[in-house]
């Protein structure tokens, strides 16, 4: 089953957010926030709070899985309404909020999004500015956080579509959540979206490969909602095999084109239309932007082309 909204999944889930930006609230006796979402959802955020039953001092984490700019907006947000929270990264991901052009860069996207979904009422009255993430515990590859009552929350190192990607899973209850190291389901007939191999394409499918061997019965994406029961597996394994597809399909296009500008025009206009990827409301550039990173990575791995020199 897929759960496209947000609400209760399970006694011990809810889904927070927005169907295109989702957060988590996992509960054993103490609880946990996984994922860091956008500022565009905190007028959402706010409603779902106020009409949650939980105290809010048993709320000790917040995961932010990975520094990209639509996974950890809403953070301040969160540390602000729960100052006793503890924010939990990769090392690699406190370095890139360490640094401030990575930090103006999420600001300024996140304002953007606001400014397009005209919510610059709410961006002033909740103070929704991005100033920075200060990350209280670095989270590393086997780091287990014990909520209670059952609830261990099991943490892998997933790199590939950042070098600081994070997920977690859940043995209990059979839930991972991969943020961004797998694609998230979709509405069109492919069931899921194309991979985002935007760092590394060889340690992307590895981790994706690592994410398909474990017994999954909940998959908890950042983007587009939950997937329970059989198909959250039969996701994962639809995820190895496209990201198959697009490596094999993205070579064909560049031995053809041998033009690496023409082969992400030839791909946009094969994949854009058939995945629905403007889930933060950035439009055709931000989503080449993201196709095109992809592709160079493919044909980085693949050896047609060199990496850009450092």
């Amino acid at each position: 089953m897929w759960i496209r909204e947000p609400g209760k999944v399970t006694d011990r889930l809810d889904f927070l957010g927005a169907r295109e930006n989702c957060l988590y609230l996992l509960r054993g006796n103490d609880m946990m926030i996984i994922g860091g979402g956008m500022s565009w959802i905190v007028p959402s955020l706010e409603i779902q709070f106020s009409k949650m039953d939980f105290e809010p001092k048993k709320l000790k984490y917040l995961v932010v899985s990975h520094s990209h700019f639509d996974h950890c907006g809403a953070v301040p947000y969160v540390k602000k309404k729960f100052p006793h929270i503890q924010i939990l990264a990769s090392a690699y991901a406190e370095k890139i909020f360490a640094k401030e052009k990575a930090v103006n860069f999420i600001a300024v996207t996140n304002k953007y999004a606001i400014d397009r979904l005209g919510l610059q009422g709410e961006y002033e009255s909740l103070d929704l500015k991005f100033d920075g993430i200060h990350v209280d515990r670095i989270i590393t590859e086997k780091d287990i956080i014990d909520l209670g009552d059952g609830i261990e929350v099991h943490f892998l190192e997933v790199p590939g579509h950042t070098q600081c990607s994070i997920a977690a899973y859940v043995p209990k209850l059979q839930a991972l959540f991969p943020a961004d190291a797998a694609p998230p389901p979709t509405d069109d007939g492919d069931t899921i979206f194309f991979p985002g191999p935007q760092y590394n394409f060889g340690m992307y499918k590895q981790s994706m490969e690592r994410l398909a061997s474990l017994e999954v019965e909940i998959f908890a994406s950042e983007h587009y909602g939950v997937v329970t029961g059989a198909q959250s597996g039969q996701l994962l394994q639809d995820g190895l095999r496209q990201t198959e597809r697009l490596r094999n399909s993205i070579i064909e296009m560049y031995q053809q084109t041998r033009d690496f500008d023409e082969t992400i025009q030839k791909a946009a206009a094969e994949i854009l239309p058939r995945n629905e990827i403007d889930f933060m409301g950035m439009g055709r550039e931000m989503q080449l932007m993201v196709l095109s990173t992809a592709i160079r990575k493919i044909l980085e791995y693949a050896g047609l082309i060199d990496k850009p020199a450092t």
